[in-house]
């Protein structure tokens, strides 16, 4: 127990597994939580005793699924391991350690929520992020910054790749930053973690949006400066880390606290990218959401999420690629058209891309599988996994290099991004050595465990050809002997035989017993003649019994040799699976792009966002094909800058915005978009107000979120942005709505200037174009024919005057009495008489916003008339008179 509790001291944060023999066994409070999480039966140490010690245990066969389960509740668990052979304990040492020794244990992994190893765990389409922040006020050598603008360092990191990030946020964007690089864990110093003036509010704001994932806290050191440069040193760096001191500390916090996980093998981590938000689309928690890039807002599912949608990937690196250039679309037109060129010569190449796909299937995750052996835990089938994807490098790279030009998009693309190595280059010096050392060594389908043997290949080394020799019996040995021995006694019954009790030993007849060799050794008389045995078979029977011990150490050691050549590789290996996952990522768009018929669309500096003929993309591949229709958007903030759409529910004003959306953002991750033909001036950020519902973990009723999420966009929208803004003001009173949907059209029109759709029900915002000169009115088209309204889908110029919500709530199931009963009242509103059935609250009336002026001389003529004491004759004389006041 004393080497049990030096392990929990050190890890008092952690649940640890002690291996006793073949079971990983848990202790004291350790023992309680598990057994009550894993479902498993809590017993006790030293039963009957007044300090029982409570325990549970796992089979060490079956310890990957606990220890999955209990990392996916937010856990870190301790791997305490037997380091040595119970049988080589020396005497001297079983004197001192009691009456059987203890066998000597260490901690040989430590495993997180974020930092998880085992491929039965791991989402391979996902990254698997430890975030570390580091806030401004935990940074002395950090500049100073404003007050009411506090900053905040940010790292993230994949211990399976070696993916190493790490940026300077804003406070008031750090929760927007998370979402988007959706982390498993997240570190932070201790003070911090307890409820930190910094990072405590941001505790609070965050578990609602990572809810799903149980992203738990945990703390770590933070270093100072000089250690954060060791801990940093031979990292190459994109830009100079003394220019952004808090994104420093960040990545070597993230580092240290990855390093401590890890004691007995290293991290597979050759580079530290520097990069800031607005080097890409800043995409916010609300825009990544109510797009539904990566997931549904309904259910939160990948499946129908316009990822799921683009994602033809045929591998694990492609797919985590392209995730990560939908939520950081690029910012410059150069890197779009590279990307563009890539994707249209794939596309204009539709069987070469196809055979491309087809080879690629057969690359492993080459980013993975270099990291497993720079941290020593690869298993004979990664490596043979390894190997068998080097040996198709070259197919691939002849494929990438063929057609008609001498030198493809593709190529050119992977040779002018910095972070990725030349593959051909890489493919043509160190790759093919690797491959080839691989292949001799290794059997050609390699057991998925070392312990399961057969893992090296017949005539690569002696001493395990003898061992496989002799541990199948010895019967090349035996027989050579037994010929041997016959030969040289004249003996031609002589037979070498073996049994449990005396193992191997020389059987002669009684017939030729006066023949026997002096020096042969009597072991056993028996009926039909005598057993002996030899020094030679003597030593052949310990070569026996040793050489299966003998083989698994032996296949051991060179296996490891193995994992350390290409540990030493590993950033070629990396480096060419990333240029593998840009091409993947490349042909995935082709394949969609062919499939559905998208458009190259034409990515400039201006700010011009023009589609012709656009699609949803999602829907569209949802509904029968052909069936969908195709709508046309011009913004421009010199001319059509703000789009007000009008128009009744259901019509498709919420798809028609996030279609152009979705289209802004898909060209500029290089993408070809479902139009018949768009040009789309950079957009720096997009921003969403989709959607009505409150958010109880942070206090907000559905129109503080709505009030919330407006104000932030009002705050950080530029000329450049696209805003996407749907039903503004419908979460509060008739008048306070339309005053602020009007207020805030103004705004974006006046002060911003930014590219905007904004779809509304309030109708009086119609008369904002006659008042400002970039405003334009477009509604959603409405048939109604026989008492029944069909939604056309298409959007049309000038503004919508009805909204249609009773026949929307009637095709919705409303019973025939309730909407009956509101035609009648909506009759009554609007011809003003439904005062008289009832008082109506000031707040419903329109007529003080409408843009047409308050007619007072009717309403002072409609209060002098006493309706009980006037005859037919003069209600008829009155109408008319109404009439001319009209």
């Amino acid at each position: 127990m004393r080497q049990y509790l030096d392990v929990k001291d050190a890890h008092s944060d952690a649940l640890v597994f002690f291996r006793l023999g073949d079971f990983y066994e848990m202790f004291f409070e350790d023992a309680v939580i598990a057994a009550r999480l894993l479902d498993l039966t809590l017993t006790s140490r030293d039963k009957g005793k007044e300090d029982a010690v409570p325990m549970c245990g796992v089979p060490h066969h079956a310890a990957r699924g606990y220890i999955a389960k209990l990392t996916e509740l937010g856990h870190k668990v301790v791997m305490c391991e037997q380091v040595e052979d119970p049988t080589s304990i020396d005497p001297a040492r079983m004197r001192a350690g009691g009456a059987k020794g203890l066998v000597k244990r260490e901690v040989v992994r430590i495993i997180t929520p974020g930092i998880v190893l085992d491929d039965e765990v791991l989402d391979p389409k996902l990254p698997r992020y430890v975030v570390a922040l580091v806030p401004a006020a935990l940074a002395a050598s950090a500049p100073s910054s404003p007050s009411d603008a506090p900053i905040c360092g940010l790292a993230y990191l994949d211990v399976t790749t070696g993916e190493l990030a790490a940026t300077e946020v804003a406070m008031t964007a750090l929760v927007d930053e998370l979402v988007r690089v959706s982390p498993r864990e997240i570190v932070c110093a201790a003070d911090q973690l307890a409820g930190g003036a910094r990072l405590g509010p941001i505790r609070a704001q965050l578990a609602s949006s990572l809810a799903a994932r149980r992203t738990p806290w945990n703390s770590t050191a933070i270093p100072g400066a000089a250690d954060a440069r060791r801990e940093l040193a031979g990292l190459s760096a994109t830009s100079d880390t003394d220019a952004h001191p808090l994104a420093a500390l960040a990545a070597a916090a993230v580092v240290a606290y990855a390093r401590a996980t890890q004691p007995t093998g290293a991290l597979p981590i050759a580079r530290l990218r520097m990069y800031a938000p607005g080097d890409s689309v800043v995409l916010d928690e609300a825009a990544i959401a109510n797009l539904e890039l990566v997931e549904t807002l309904i259910g939160k599912h990948a499946q129908g999420s316009l990822l799921d949608l683009i994602d033809e990937t045929v591998t694990a690196p492609g797919a985590r690629l392209l995730r990560r250039w939908l939520l950081y679309p690029l910012v410059q037109v150069a890197p779009i058209r590279r990307r563009q060129d890539a994707v249209a010569w794939l596309v204009e190449r539709p069987t070469l891309c196809e055979t491309i796909r087809r080879a690629l299937s057969r690359v492993a995750d080459l980013e993975r599988l270099a990291g497993k052996a720079t941290l020593g835990v690869a298993t004979p089938r990664d490596l043979g996994r390894l190997r068998d994807a080097l040996a198709g490098l070259p197919e691939l790279i002849a494929l990438v290099a063929s057609g008609r030009d001498a030198r493809s998009p593709v190529i050119d693309l992977l040779a002018e991004l910095p972070e990725l190595l030349d593959l051909k280059a890489c493919a043509e010096r160190a790759l093919p050595v690797l491959a080839a050392q691989l292949g001799r060594s290794l059997v050609d389908a390699p057991p998925a465990l070392l312990k399961d043997g057969q893992v090296i290949r017949a005539g690569f080394d002696a001493t395990i050809d003898e061992c496989r020799k002799l541990a199948d019996g010895g019967k090349e040995e035996i027989l050579a002997i037994e010929e041997r021995e016959q030969a040289a006694s004249g003996i031609g019954s002589l037979k070498v035989r073996y049994n449990r009790v005396f193992g191997y030993y020389i059987e002669v007849t009684k017939t030729h017993l006066t023949k026997v060799p002096a020096h042969y050794v009597r072991k056993q008389t028996v009926a039909t003649g005598e057993r002996y045995v030899t020094a030679e078979l003597a030593e052949l029977e310990r070569r026996v019994v040793t050489a299966e011990e003998t083989l698994a150490a032996r296949e051991a050691e060179l296996f490891r040799a193995e994992v350390a050549v290409v540990a030493k590789q590993a950033r070629e290996v990396a480096g060419a699976g990333a240029c593998l996952a840009v091409l993947d990522a490349c042909a995935s768009l082709a394949q969609t792009a062919a499939r559905r018929g998208y458009c190259r669309p034409t990515v400039d500096d201006s700010h011009l966002l023009e589609i012709i003929d656009g699609r949803h993309p999602v829907v569209e591949a949802m509904v029968p094909s052909g069936s969908f229709v195709a709508n046309d958007c011009r913004l421009d903030p010199d001319a059509e800058q703000l789009v007000l759409i009008t128009g009744p529910n259901m019509a498709g004003k919420s798809t028609y915005m996030r279609q152009v959306a979705q289209i802004a953002l898909l060209a500029q991750i290089g993408s070809f978009v479902p139009a018949k033909r768009a040009t789309v001036g950079l957009c720096d950020r997009v921003f969403t107000r989709v959607g009505a519902a409150d958010n109880l973990s942070r206090g907000d009723s559905t129109f503080m979120v709505e009030m919330r999420e407006t104000a932030s966009i009002l705050a950080k929208a530029t000329r450049r942005s696209l805003i996407i803004l749907d039903e503004v003001g419908r979460g509060t009173s008739t008048f306070d709505g339309v005053s602020i949907a009007w207020a805030v059209a103004e705004y974006l029109h006046d002060a911003i200037g930014a590219r905007t759709l904004f779809a509304t029900h309030y109708h009086e915002l119609i008369a904002l174009a006659a008042a400002r000169p970039r405003v334009r009115n477009v509604s959603a088209a409405v048939r109604e024919h026989q008492g029944e309204i069909v939604f056309l889908r298409r959007i049309v110029p000038g503004g919508a005057n009805k909204s249609y919500g009773i026949d929307v709530a009637r095709l919705a199931g409303l019973p025939g009495s309730v909407v009956s009963r509101a035609r009648v009242m909506m009759d009554s509103l609007e011809t003003g008489s439904f005062q008289q059935a009832a008082p109506l609250p000031t707040q419903l009336s329109l007529l003080a916003l409408s843009p047409q002026p308050m007619a007072h001389a009717v309403t002072a003529r409609l209060a002098a008339i006493d309706p009980h004491h006037t005859t037919p004759l003069q209600a008829l004389a009155l109408l008319v008179e109404l009439k001319q006041l009209v």
